[in-house]
């Protein structure tokens, strides 16, 4: 069953079997040296029946001059992701690659 989830202020039907979500604690109002220290990782993911997992995180963490990275996983291939995306500091490009990734 769908249901609506907000990740980042906006609204997303879905039907997750599981979600881990940091990414939508992050202030883009703020300037990036203001939360830098939030920046890691594991920030967004996503797990669903299909075997389909979202996976959005910082690279390299902690660190100003970095990229959101977005990967679109399947069959547990996380070496070889079906798609992959990243972003600078812009959440409503974020936010678009992420729709993306999802489907």
């Amino acid at each position: 069953m769908m249901k609506k989830y907000s990740i980042l202020g906006i609204d997303f039907d879905l039907e997750p079997i599981n979600i881990f979500d940091e990414l939508s604690t992050i202030d883009f109002s703020q300037g990036i040296e203001s939360q830098v220290m939030v920046l890691d990782e594991a920030l967004l993911q996503l797990s669903f029946k299909s075997g389909i997992i979202v996976d959005v995180g910082w690279y390299p963490a902690f660190e100003k001059n970095g990229e959101f990275i977005i990967n679109r996983i399947a069959n547990s291939c996380w070496e070889a992701p079906e798609d992959k995306y990243s972003v600078g500091w812009d959440k409503n490009k974020l936010i678009s690659k992420i729709k993306k990734a999802i489907g």
